[in-house]
């Protein structure tokens, strides 16, 4: 058993020795909480931000304990106290206001994982201090939109939108997944690491065993494929099957908005007196003669000064592989291009609405295949789940300490178990340090965090795609590839520039 100091700040409050219910309880994007549960022989006034130090991590009260008066002498206390990852709760997501503060609750805002948790810390360290970044995954840039939420709130949902997982170690925040292999292998029996193994199909997972797959309508021949509205798989094949001798036909389908026809191109040269003309020397087709009917084609920049932003394009010089552009319709506080806010050698592009060649339709069908392929063997076969119980005898003499992430190896001929799977929760018992209880599986089931400050209230926030509030067209903003902001130069005139924030590292944000 071990004994906990509760401090107020560096002042000790009580120290506790917690009963066998207690545990430290934490989850792969859900909780990190110690439940608590405690004899005093004294009433002891608890205040909220109380904390502790448990297992290496901090711990606070932010929600008042239940006190149970047995006699003059005999309390008993029940807590549940929070890992410091609780705080982001308790702080709003806001963006840049006129006066470059964070102050608007409601904004939209085009950005990539990174640029998402940039701002997460940011927001954050308004309210506290101390939160840095860890890893950010590298994403394509998307349009979100929130509304009145936390930090916490945003931080699930960025994680959501990307396909991937946060973590928070102490006050460091990563968007990514979290998992490290720690070359443990676990067996059932005596001297083997597990005293008890129970198996489960997790959650409300579902097999499929045929998936219709389909990409983006985007960049698409009008007669393609008989008139699909959507790009098709190789061969305008529909769907594909894995597992149906075993389980029989479940269907499901899924649109992956992101595969269509496209190229990035890269500018090869720039007119300086005039930032509407640049060259992409490398271009294999001529886009004169893959326009589409009564639809102006258009390019969108994904790097440099003008990421983000879609134009029309005027006319293209075939011989000169030479790109003549329109000013930006849409955008209302400067011109842009211009002077100040231009293209540049190396600038990277797609186009959009015009019709691809046929090389680049067959490439993206390609590419959905593969794409529908995996999701379909992640997805033919049940997904299960792992509770086991350590061998506390055998996890002190190996000095086995486990964290959510981790991966191991377990096996069990009997149950015909031999895989390496994450570790998706744990209970950590007080009476022995080395007494888990662990949740194994390839997937989650756990729920992102909803707690007193998590804010994830479907009437606190509007989850509403970008498009609806973007003037730019949708077919021209979504998924366009990996953007990357530039930084702009100082601007010698900045009125009817209010709109547009450059914040300390240098970045440009745009208010939507």
């Amino acid at each position: 058993m071990i004994a906990i100091d509760i401090l107020r700040g560096s002042d000790l409050v009580v120290t506790i020795k917690p009963d066998s219910s207690s545990n430290q309880s934490k989850a792969v994007m859900g909780d990190n909480v110690i439940n608590l549960q405690f004899d005093l022989n004294q009433k002891i006034d608890f205040k909220l931000g109380d904390w502790c130090t448990v297992y290496g991590e901090n711990y606070f009260l932010n929600k008042m304990p239940v006190v149970n008066k047995v006699s003059t002498y005999l309390y008993e206390y029940t807590l549940v106290m929070q890992s410091e990852y609780y705080d982001l709760g308790k702080a709003m997501f806001m963006f840049y206001d006129a006066a470059n503060e964070l102050k608007e609750g409601e904004f939209s805002l085009m950005g990539n994982a990174d640029e998402f948790l940039n701002l997460i810390i940011k927001n954050a360290n308004r309210v506290g201090a101390g939160w840095t970044k860890g890893a950010a995954i590298s994403t394509p840039y998307v349009n979100m939109t929130f509304k009145s939420e936390t930090c916490l709130a945003a931080l699930v949902r960025v994680a959501q939108q990307f396909g991937t997982e946060y973590f928070v170690n102490g006050k460091v925040i990563s968007i990514d997944k979290r998992q490290k292999d720690r070359g443990i292998t676990l067996r059932h029996g005596r001297d083997k690491g597990l005293t008890k193994i129970d198996t489960k199909t997790q959650g409300d997972s579902s097999v499929v065993t045929r998936l219709y797959a389909f990409g983006s309508d985007k960049n698409l021949p009008p007669n393609y494929r008989n008139y699909a509205d959507r790009l098709r798989m190789t061969d305008g094949q529909l769907y594909l099957e894995k597992n149906v001798e075993k389980y029989g036909v479940i269907e499901a389908s899924k649109v992956f908005e992101d595969v269509y026809p496209h190229r990035t191109g890269k500018l090869t040269a720039v007119d300086a007196g005039n930032p509407f003309s640049f060259k992409d020397a490398a271009i294999d087709f001529d886009v004169n003669n893959q326009l589409m009917p009564g639809v102006a084609a258009k390019i969108t920049f994904n790097t440099g000064q003008l990421a983000g932003y879609t134009f029309d394009i005027q006319r293209f010089d075939n011989s000169l592989k030479q790109f003549t552009i329109l000013k930006n319709k849409d955008e209302k506080a400067l011109d842009v291009p211009s002077s100040l806010i231009r293209p540049a050698i190396g600038d990277e592009y797609v186009l959009v609405d015009i019709i691809m060649p046929e090389s680049y339709v067959t490439a993206a069908e390609a590419q959905l295949k593969v794409k529908a392929q995996n999701l379909v063997n992640s997805i033919s076969e049940p997904l299960i789940e792992f509770s086991v119980t350590s061998d506390p005898i055998y996890f002190r003499k190996k000095s086995l300490k486990i964290d959510i992430g981790d991966l191991v190896w377990i096996t069990d001929p009997d149950l015909e178990i031999n895989k390496r799977i994450r570790v998706i929760g744990i209970v950590r018992s007080f009476q022995d340090e080395y007494e888990y209880q662990l949740t194994l599986s390839d997937g989650l089931t756990t729920s992102p965090t909803q707690d007193w400050y998590g804010g994830i209230s479907g009437n606190s926030r509007e989850i509403a795609d970008i498009n609806s509030r973007l003037n730019n067209r949708s077919s021209e903003n979504n998924f366009v590839g990996n953007v990357i902001m530039a930084d702009i130069p100082v601007a010698s005139d900045t009125s009817g520039m209010f709109q547009v924030f450059v914040d300390g590292s240098g970045k440009l944000y745009k208010k939507m």
